[in-house]
């Protein structure tokens, strides 16, 4: 299964993953502080050496005489009591001051039409409900309005208010659908949006079509609520039980978004890509948010030798966006910066990120036209592609240009659903 993409180094920092633990292993409760040490006649190693329930980050000399560390609620109190400690506080996450457009929300030309207000900075949000059927989705993150998690991921049946997103896979996919226009970090393609946050790949980005298909279950099942849900994994060949459940959950008023896959071949030969009822998506290798093929990735990422406008290759790990007769459309999917675990923000390339750029866009026609059934659906389809500009170099070969999503038109998008909080 393909369900990931490359993590790039991105311009803001992401807050570091805890190791993992062994198999049949009970990890302890811990977490992340700063501990200061009185004066400087003491060293910080002298301080954590031999003390249990400490996992040791950082030692300070300079600016502090101090440490970092993961300490379990025992060894807090213990390095509180110690005669040569000046304090022990909690160690936060603080963000980037300012916010930034990505390359991607400008590459669409949603910063084009005024309707959209997209990148103000003033916090009005798109009144739709959005399901993200991924790894989870940081439910705590600042930038982010996650109203509802389900896991379905590793159970016999989907738990509510369950799923936290281990692997920060499915919180950039989100906030590239969602993420606030709030004046910190980034902004969404539909800003504000109600995300559902439904668990479907484990926190390694992997899972079965089983896990998959309950996803989609439960998304059908809420229907009435949910307008648009997004799928950024692939499972090869065709599985029947996938399009069925896709199908099911078209007709019931969802607009269901796939990535194309990353596997550099036709989406015929990959699921959900190939259902023809969802709208499939290509990724762009887009370096500067504008048409021209002069943009280059030495911001994001030196080892990145795509060419600007054309189809995303990932010369890091091997292969690269899907093509075929049944891709819709084709939207950014080289160095999106966005949302991440642990309320950072993370860079993550493929067609997972250009998948989201285009429920945004349906989320924003959802919103204006509340899909109840198939035919809904495929009118929703049928405005992004025709509505998409040709400002792009399609270098697949498959006899087919696809069109490249374009919001720029007030009379397609008309900014119908912006709501201030």
């Amino acid at each position: 299964m393909t369900a990931g993409l490359t993590l790039a180094a991105a311009g803001i920092s992401v807050t570091p993953g805890i190791g993992a633990t062994m198999p049949g292993e009970k990890a302890p409760s811990r977490d992340d502080y700063v501990v200061v040490i009185k004066g400087e006649a003491t060293r910080p190693t002298q301080v954590a050496h031999g003390l249990g329930g400490l996992k040791l980050g950082h030692v300070y000399h300079s600016a502090l005489n101090g440490f970092s560390a993961e300490l379990t609620p025992e060894a807090v109190d213990t390095l509180r009591a110690d005669p040569a400690v000046a304090y022990v506080e909690r160690d936060v996450t603080g963000h980037a001051d300012g916010q930034r457009l990505p390359t991607g929300v400008r590459r669409i030309k949603a910063t084009a039409n005024a309707k959209l207000k997209a990148g103000d900075g003033v916090d009005q949000r798109v009144d739709v409900d959005v399901a993200i059927l991924d790894t989870g989705i940081d439910r705590n993150h600042p930038d982010l309005n996650v109203i509802h998690r389900v896991n379905c991921s590793g159970v016999l049946r989907c738990v509510d208010n369950a799923g936290a997103d281990g692997n920060g896979h499915g919180s950039n996919v989100a906030g590239i659908v969602g993420e606030l226009d709030n004046k910190i970090g980034y902004t969404g393609v539909a800003p504000g949006a109600r995300l559902w946050a439904v668990k479907t790949l484990n926190d390694e980005g992997k899972g079965t079509s089983s896990e998959l298909i309950a996803g989609l279950d439960w998304v059908t099942a809420h229907a009435n609520t949910i307008e648009v849900a997004n799928i950024s994994a692939g499972y090869d060949d065709t599985s029947h039980a996938i399009k069925d459940a896709i199908d099911r959950a078209i007709s019931k008023g969802v607009v269901v978004v796939v990535s194309a896959g990353n596997d550099k071949r036709d989406v015929k030969n990959q699921t959900p890509a190939n259902v023809p009822g969802a709208i499939t998506v290509s990724a762009l290798s887009d370096a500067d948010g504008k048409p021209g093929g002069r943009g280059t990735y030495d911001w994001c990422n030196k080892k990145d030798k795509n060419t600007d406008d054309t189809l995303w290759t990932n010369y890091l790990q091997g292969g690269g966006s899907n093509f075929g007769r049944g891709v819709d459309i084709a939207a950014p999917g080289d160095c999106i910066q966005a949302t991440g675990k642990n309320g950072g923000y993370s860079n993550y390339s493929g067609t997972s990120q250009a998948a989201p750029h285009v429920a945004g866009a349906a989320a924003w026609l959802a919103a204006a036209h509340n899909p109840k059934n198939r035919a809904d659906v495929l009118a929703i389809r049928n405005r992004l592609v025709k509505a998409g500009n040709r400002a792009w170099t399609d270098t697949s070969k498959d006899g087919v240009k696809e069109p490249l999503l374009d919001l720029h038109n007030p009379k397609v998008f008309t900014g119908t659903g912006l709501r201030k909080k």
